[in-house]
């Protein structure tokens, strides 16, 4: 809402308050269709671009984002106390020679600095390249998104994104200049370097390694869980074949079908025109769009007592025309198919998918059984249906998630209102897809030129839209997510890497510093399986403790965020056994593996060698 006056907003609790007037004054000057309609609701527009579930997906994606970027802090951390612990004799050294303890700190951190400003240009470039590869993908689909939504690199964000590179690079250089620098001079030259690194030096890098795989474990647990979420989506069954027929949206605009009684003429012409051709087996039209979508609501069963809203379960409704389930290939289990008699101002009249009178008959007949919907806080009821028809269940949802609504659905007659009163006459929408199925094997595209010639003749000037198969329809609603799964992947992947190159270089440089330990070991007559079981113990349990905790974390948050998680996946379950069980043994797997390479050279170490190593 906005001034006239002026090109400021308003604020969100006076446009509110205006829109609740406006609700009042037409619920009381027209209270035969607004009278319920009294109250209003003002929300911001970004709202309704980013639903809940977008935002949670958009939340799990900065959450991942945020991991990596907290992995490659404590590999920088690490590598920092190992660069420390090297540089101990040359800093003991500038701290003889009159070097602060200041100047030692801002030493080591303007080389951190200096690192971290050749990673941000480095990642900065990447981040336009990889900017446009996202807006190229998005732009490439069926259903991309509208002219106006742009896919560009924000200079806020941007600015925002190099500022924490750099405050990293600083924090996690930090705590080993800091500790470096409080080293006695004296005891450091005193000392030959031989044996282990500090006590303190070491208890810090493995809790920073069990801390890496905390984060790897958790951030590869919401990887994997959205990945298979959206691999799911591409698997569903139907119920029918989405490849063996083709279907178009028609919009008859009121210039040329001004009212409802002209639209039915020209959807009856158009049927006699399709179903007369050679081409087609059975043609039929539906409220359906695109063949994903059709609607749902509440609907109650004639004969049982509704106490209360929640009471009144949702089912799926589609307007549809005789011959439908001829096109989708529906056996009709019960009763018949929809005829052209068949008119709410005669015979309110349904027919039902098995699923439905499952739910509500139970094993009885659903045939004769009476249902009407509405929303259960009008008394604005549909009229009651009689059900002449079952009909095998086929999905009438699109590849979505929707928490309050199941397999039951029920279909009308094209003309007749699926929610609500009925109305005087025949319902005629100004939207309406035509399907056809081809005659003998054809392939679908093979009858899409005759399908246009036959509309053409119905109205030469009536395009045809969203044309294609269901199974193209389908695929273009959920071909963004294949890119948003290609994103979770890259993220796992690159923590999976981060992780094994930390865990690696901390087992590494232990090995090193421990070369003449286990040079007089061996030399007092340890192998080398002694050898490698030390090193492998100390590795396994820093991972056994990652694992423990990244375990007992992520079932945590799962369990915490139950409801929102929920709605974000579909088809798995937030706490899916098979994801965590894959994750722990990946992690374990990557986790042994960097660990073993640095423990199977220690095995290869000469004892005089090893005893001469400065």
């Amino acid at each position: 809402s906005w001034n006239n006056t002026s090109l400021t907003p308003y604020p969100f609790d006076q446009a509110q308050a205006e829109f609740a007037g406006f609700a009042k004054r037409f619920a009381a000057a027209y209270p035969d269709t607004n009278k319920q309609f009294n109250a209003a609701l003002v929300e911001p527009l970004t709202k309704t671009f980013t639903p809940i579930p977008i935002r949670g997906l958009l939340l799990t994606m900065l959450a991942c984002c945020v991991g990596v970027l907290l992995i490659a802090c404590v590999n920088v951390m690490n590598m920092q106390f190992a660069r420390a612990t090297l540089r101990a004799k040359e800093l003991a050294v500038r701290s003889s020679m009159g070097a602060t303890r200041s100047q030692l700190v801002r030493q080591m951190l303007t080389e951190s600095l200096l690192v971290a400003a050749f990673g941000a240009v480095l990642g900065v470039a990447l981040a336009y390249l990889s900017v446009d590869w996202v807006a190229t993908s998005f732009r490439n689909l069926e259903n991309g998104p509208p002219a106006w939504m742009v896919f560009e690199i924000d200079r806020l964000a941007l600015a925002i994104t190099v500022s924490a590179t750099l405050v990293a690079a600083v924090v996690s250089g930090l705590l080993p200049a800091w500790m470096s620098s409080r080293a006695s001079a004296v005891s450091v030259l005193a000392d030959s370097g031989r044996g282990n690194t500090g006590g303190r030096v070491g208890l810090i890098t493995r809790g920073l390694v069990v801390f890496q795989i905390v984060v790897t474990f958790i951030l590869l647990v919401g990887s994997i869980l959205q990945v298979r979420s959206i691999l799911n989506q591409q698997k569903i069954d139907y119920g029918y074949d989405t490849d063996s027929i083709m279907s178009a949206r028609m919009g008859l605009m009121d210039g040329a079908y001004p009212t409802p009684e002209s639209r039915k003429l020209f959807y009856d012409r158009l049927l006699l025109q399709l179903r007369s051709s050679a081409q087609f087996e059975s043609v039929a039209l539906t409220s359906r769009l695109r063949m994903v979508f059709s609607g749902n609501g509440p609907v109650e069963i004639d004969g049982k007592v509704y106490k209360a809203r929640r009471d009144r379960t949702n089912a799926n409704f589609e307007q549809v025309t005789g011959g439908f389930f001829n096109v989708m290939g529906q056996r009709v289990i019960e009763g018949r198919d929809f005829t052209d008699q068949d008119l709410d101002a005669t015979l309110p009249v349904a027919i039902v998918n098995a699923a439905f009178a499952a739910k509500h008959f139970g094993r009885e007949s659903a045939l004769g059984r009476r249902f009407r919907t509405g929303d259960g806080s009008t008394p604005r009821y549909g009229p009651w249906r009689t059900i002449v028809g079952v009909v095998t269940t086929v999905r009438m949802m699109g590849p979505g998630n929707n928490p309050n609504v199941d397999a039951t659905g029920f279909y009308v007659p094209f003309y007749s209102a699926p929610f609500g009163p009925a109305p005087q006459g025949p319902l005629a929408s100004q939207f309406a897809t035509v399907i056809v199925k081809p005659r003998g094997g054809q392939r679908p595209e093979a009858v899409l030129p005759a399908l246009r010639t036959e509309v053409s003749k119905a109205d030469p000037n009536l395009p045809l839209y969203f044309v294609g198969t269901p199974a193209h329809n389908l695929d273009g609603f959920i071909a963004v997510n294949r890119i948003i799964a290609t994103m979770f992947s890259v993220f796992g992947v690159v923590a999976v890497v981060l992780a094994a190159v930390g865990i690696y270089g901390v087992m590494s440089f232990s090995v090193s510093r421990r070369t003449q330990e286990f040079g007089v070991r061996m030399a007092l007559g340890a192998d080398k399986r002694r050898i490698l079981s030390m090193v492998l113990k100390q590795g396994g349990r820093q991972i056994a403790v990652g694992l423990g905790v990244g375990l007992l974390l992520a079932l945590g948050i799962t369990t915490a965020g139950a409801d929102g998680i929920g709605n974000m996946l579909f088809g798995v379950s937030a706490r899916d056994p098979l994801t965590y069980a894959a994750v722990f043994a990946l992690v374990a797997l990557v986790s042994l593996v960097a660990v073993l390479v640095p423990a199977q050279r220690a095995t290869r170490v000469h004892p005089m060698i090893a005893l001469r190593t400065e």
